[in-house]
């Protein structure tokens, strides 16, 4: 079709003064193989074996090359069909098809303009190509992330599992039920990128009841939840990464006030998650679960969250999440 529609234009274009066009056909139709052939020579070999590899030098030298022997061809084809045509018909072809440079000159910019549609159908694709990758890499990283976090949270469970255990603790068989529930939880909506927040809410408070095992009366927990967290996504883990640090930093032995206070608000226009815990001693350090926690978000909402964390205060540590819904 591309080359179809070239001929039909030179072939008017040319035999526009004498309209001879069967003429004009035959003679364009001549020089139209070596345009064809320097076009895909340019396309196919000299684009993607030196241009696209940057070696700059070699496709400039290669293409000029390729050029000159393309003139070189079609004037040897338009001064034999002249020589041929000269006692026949050629005073009624069109003036601009017997201006040979003219002519030469008009033919040869298919070749570049070829070429731009080739190298713009090539920056497209790259494009595209690139775009997949950084997903695919975000996909990665991601999955990364999570693999991380589970086995981390899993680790902690069990050795709370273990205490109830050496402790002959009626609590034991509650505790291997919200685990079970927590697992299910994790297998089932851990592969996706973001949860409900409030199926994520329910699962936070299986875990804190499974953490309270260990300290009965001796800690308090309160979450709450203001608004209606139905409309909003959160990723899957990210509340019990921060009540994990939370009770790590905030329930110790060595704490004298053992509290975790948690508050969600929702609105239409975003999510707010703060959390505070008391503590004895600053702590450097927030460990991998924060880092951890703060890459997933970067991944999965970009620009649209904010976390700040509160450590100026001895006997009391604060994270604040907010996190945007996308407009």
């Amino acid at each position: 079709m591309f080359w179809g529609l070239i001929l039909a234009f030179y072939v008017l274009f040319f035999g526009r003064r004498t309209e001879n066009y069967s003429l004009t056909l035959f003679f364009v139709g001549l020089l139209m193989p070596v345009t064809i052939g320097t076009t895909y020579f340019v396309n196919y070999v000299l684009i993607p074996r030196y241009l696209m590899r940057d070696r700059y030098g070699l496709f400039v030298l290669y293409f000029i090359y390729t050029l000159l022997g393309s003139v070189f061809l079609e004037t040897v084809i338009a001064l034999l069909t002249f020589i041929i045509m000269a006692e026949l018909s050629i005073k009624s072809m069109s003036p601009a098809s017997i201006d040979i440079i003219f002519l030469l000159t008009s033919l040869l910019l298919v070749i570049f303009f070829a070429s731009g549609i080739k190298m713009l159908l090539h920056w497209k694709k790259s494009k595209e190509d690139y775009q997949q990758l950084m997903r695919e890499k975000v996909e990665t990283e991601l999955k990364f992330l999570k693999t991380q976090l589970n086995p981390h949270f899993l680790f902690n469970t069990l050795n709370n599992l273990y205490y109830l255990a050496t402790i002959k603790s009626d609590k034991a068989a509650e505790a291997i039920l919200c685990l079970s529930d927590m697992l299910d939880y994790i297998l089932k909506e851990g592969k996706t990128a973001v949860v409900p927040l409030d199926r994520e809410l329910k699962h936070l408070r299986n875990y804190v009841d499974l953490e309270l095992l260990r300290y009965e009366d001796r800690a308090h927990v309160k979450i709450d939840v203001i608004g209606k967290p139905e409309p909003h996504n959160i990723g899957p883990m990210m509340l019990i990464t921060l009540m994990e640090n939370s009770f790590k930093h905030g329930l110790t032995k060595a704490a004298e006030n053992q509290w975790i206070n948690m508050t969600v608000r929702c609105n239409d226009e975003q999510v707010n998650i703060s959390i505070v815990n008391g503590r004895k001693d600053i702590i450097n350090g927030h460990g991998i679960g924060m880092e951890n926690l703060r890459s997933q978000l970067k991944h999965l909402f970009g620009e649209r969250f904010e976390l700040k964390i509160e450590d100026d205060v001895p006997e009391k540590f604060g994270i604040d999440l907010t996190i945007h819904k996308e407009k």
